[in-house]
């Protein structure tokens, strides 16, 4: 396993993560047959099995079901591993400092852990970086010994440069994947630029870029056609080649920290393993990948689908 600086946390983290959500909700598209969480005793396993591959950053939310417990209950003696998780962004109508530390507090509970190394806040927007006092909350918390760094989880270019003008940020989650590169220039760049770490996620745009395409809605008909014209531009043989392609593009990018992929399975594992000791993409491969991105918005947010 290979290891990147976070930017100027002083954390190290490998440049394969692990994503958690399918390990506490059933959660992408439903493929009959291979569709939902594992149980706990193979959750568990799965995560300890990705620890000795190398493997130490782990991503969690607290609306990503039971992820935080499992990840609590697995790492509980096994502090070298870095477990970023989120804050919602508190509603306007409720006290914010409530909101956020009894979120943390929980969080901690649930995570066995006295410092939260890595809390996000979840789908920041640029509005969220006109209100101060969240920050502000998550700096006293900092100050505290309760967190260790600050980060925002973002969608749109717009609002990560939001981000990173805040000043506010250790720590930036980006959606990033061959079909979404919009974040690949001014974002990345600047980013680099004023020392914040750089986490990516939706390498498989949520299942888009593997074989579970096939079992899309009718009405998602444009999403399956960028897919496919991906598989046949790269000259890609089989849905696993177009899975295993998408994840080393992602990899490729050396301004990104850490690749967060989401796996229920230690198959799952295992394929995302392979593919990323096959190494980055070479020059010619990458040339082709930078031209099947898409700027279409709405396909490129999955809340939009309709499928959950």
């Amino acid at each position: 396993m290979k290891y990147n600086k976070l930017g100027k946390t002083g954390l190290r983290v490998s440049q394969l993560g692990l994503g958690t959500v399918e390990l506490g909700l059933d959660y992408g598209i439903n493929k009959p047959g291979n569709f939902g969480k594992p149980d706990e005793i193979s959750a568990i396993k799965l995560l300890h099995k990705a620890v000795d591959a190398g493997i130490n950053l782990f991503d969690t939310a607290p609306s990503y079901g039971c992820s935080e417990e499992i990840l609590g209950k697995a790492f509980a003696h096994r502090k070298s591993c870095i477990i970023a998780t989120k804050v919602n962004i508190p509603p306007e109508d409720v006290d914010a400092e409530k909101f956020i530390v009894s979120s943390l507090t929980q969080s901690r509970r649930k995570l066995r852990r006295k410092c939260l190394d890595i809390v996000q806040v979840h789908n920041a927007t640029s509005d969220t970086f006109l209100r101060s006092d969240i920050f502000q909350i998550l700096m006293r918390e900092k100050d505290k010994g309760t967190v260790q760094c600050i980060g925002a989880s973002v969608y749109e270019p717009e609002n990560a440069l939001a981000a990173i003008d805040s000043g506010m940020i250790d720590v930036l989650q980006i959606a990033y994947n061959i079909l979404d590169q919009r974040m690949d220039e001014k974002v990345l760049d600047k980013a680099e630029s004023e020392g914040i770490g750089v986490l990516s996620r939706s390498v498989y745009l949520k299942g888009v870029l593997t074989e579970r395409v096939k079992y899309l809605p009718e009405h998602c008909a444009p999403l399956k056609k960028a897919v496919e014209s991906v598989k046949k531009k790269m000259n890609l043989a089989s849905w696993d080649d177009l899975s295993s392609f998408a994840l080393r593009f992602a990899l490729s990018n050396s301004r990104i920290s850490s690749v967060l992929v989401g796996v229920r399975s230690e198959a799952e594992l295992d394929f995302a393993l392979d593919a990323f000791n096959k190494g980055k993409l070479s020059d010619d491969e990458l040339d082709l990948a930078y031209h099947c991105g898409i700027d279409d918005k709405f396909w490129l947010n999955p809340s939009n689908w309709g499928i959950d």
